[in-house]
């Protein structure tokens, strides 16, 4: 801890109550492992914010300790943890400014069930993990207004599922309490939803915490889920357990390797770092054998290898921090078709579509009015796949007064050149091998991290490296 936020401890300190001082003198004494210390009570707003301060640097400042305090009735722990921080710096987050947060609770919707402990991490000099437990219904208010007094000191909020399940549940929960929206201001960041594109890339058939867990080789030692818990919580607070104790542990350790599984997580982001800032792109063209080499060197090598493929042509590998996309063209005779099908005929003996205003000069016995399906031009030679965000719609061909290959280097259009499908309703686009090879290295570079992007994320076909 800085000099700078040692002051800033002593400062909100000197403004509290007399009383208040000595409670948390009081429960500083009781520091070595396993011991409980005395009972902290009538702590909230700035008293409260200096509290956690305390704890805080009391944690920091003895190695290997686990601390047990009782703060206005509820239990709480705080423990040392680690966070691999610069995979947060890679995402483009301050560590110091992050807290990662989980919540039990005895139901899903907040109307109905109760809040009975939070658990979050954070980043003084350290990492620690602090857990409160409420012991009553009564003690949801006060377990509410702690966790609000510990958000103010952070901008960017880390959960799993956070989006969709723990932010608007405790949300629900500060407006039934009256209390103001303590996320209002903040950034977050959903862990669920950050894997969930990479999910068949990475070979994940479920993506509940435990799977993602297990397929990091997190180890756990808390075998329930948070449903499970929900009868041992309530033996504990209504007092009908026989070993409390025990059934404290049990709540206590669910909710402490849920945070820390978090913070192991933190490693996943590793890939859409990589595809948001993968870094400098070296790219090498063949044209004897026709094909292109691209390497990004990453900021942080992700935690699990890789393969996945865009069609046929396009595969991405990615190990440690080096991701390679190899592209070689696809050969063959592929067919542009034209959209508007009713303005066009159709010419059997030459197996393609003319406009109207053309067709008019070829008799009737050589022409038939088009169909979508037959509605095209064709095509031989070498093709390279365009990904879904840069492939123009099929709709609202481009219009090229000149081939592109032909175009100034400053003029060439991002990703537009004429498209090809290999039949009709090819979910695919394509476009000519020459015309790709021609385009600026600005142009050139989107256009591979597009379908690096589509490789990797799912739009294509992915396996998973063993």
């Amino acid at each position: 801890m800085d000099c700078t936020r040692r002051a800033s401890a002593a400062s909100v300190l000197s403004e509290c109550k007399p009383k208040a001082q000595h409670e948390l003198s009081t429960a500083t004494r009781g520091h070595k492992r396993e011991r409980p210390s005395d009972a902290i009570h009538g702590l909230t707003g700035r008293a409260m914010e200096a509290a956690w301060l305390v704890f805080a640097f009391i944690i920091l400042a003895l190695p290997n300790v686990r601390i047990r305090v009782t703060i206005g009735g509820m239990k709480t722990r705080i423990h040392h943890a680690d966070c691999p921080s610069e995979y947060l710096e890679a995402f483009g987050l301050d560590p110091g400014r992050v807290i990662y947060f989980d919540i039990e609770t005895t139901g899903f919707r907040a109307s109905t069930s109760g809040l009975y402990m939070i658990g979050w991490a954070s980043r003084e000099s350290d990492w620690t993990i602090t857990q409160i437990m409420a012991q009553s219904q009564d003690e949801e208010a006060l377990l509410l207004e702690q966790f609000q007094a510990v958000l103010k000191r952070y901008d960017t909020i880390i959960a799993f599922n956070g989006d969709r399940f723990d932010i608007p549940y405790l949300r629900e929960k500060y407006a039934q309490h009256g209390l103001g929206d303590p996320f209002a201001g903040c950034g977050t960041v959903d862990l669920y939803r950050q894997i969930r594109p990479f999910r068949k890339c990475l070979g994940l058939t479920r993506l509940n915490q435990k799977s993602v867990e297990q397929f990091l080789q997190i180890p756990r030692e808390d075998p329930y889920n948070g449903g499970e818990l929900i009868d041992v919580y309530r033996s504990v607070r209504d007092h009908r357990c026989d070993d409390p104790s025990a059934a404290l542990d049990s709540l206590f350790l669910h909710n402490y390797e849920d945070v820390l599984g978090m913070l192991a997580m933190t490693k996943l982001l590793a890939y859409p770092a990589a595809m948001e800032s993968p870094g400098q792109m070296k790219i090498r063209i063949d044209e004897d054998a026709p094909g292109i080499e691209a390497g990004i060197r990453l900021k942080v090598p992700v935690p699990k290898p890789l393969e996945a493929s865009f069609c046929e042509q396009c595969t991405v590998s990615i190990r440690g921090k080096d991701m390679i996309l190899s592209l070689r063209p696809l050969p063959g005779c592929l067919y542009h078709f034209f959209p508007d099908y009713r303005n066009y005929y159709y010419l059997p003996a030459e197996d393609m579509a003319i406009h109207k205003s053309v067709a008019s000069f070829v008799a009737p016995s050589h022409r038939e009015k088009a169909r979508a399906q037959n509605c095209y031009t064709k095509k031989r030679g070498l093709f390279i796949p365009l990904a879904p965000e840069s492939a123009a719609p099929v709709s609202d061909p481009p219009k090229l007064p000149v081939p592109i290959s032909d175009m100034p280097e400053s003029t060439v259009p991002e990703f537009h050149a004429p498209t090809f499908q290999r039949y009709y309703k090819d979910p695919i686009l394509w476009i000519e091998w020459k015309d790709v090879i021609a385009w600026n290295a600005s142009v050139l570079t989107d256009y591979l991290g597009t379908l690096m992007k589509s490789a990797v994320s799912g739009t294509g076909t992915s396996v998973p490296s063993q």
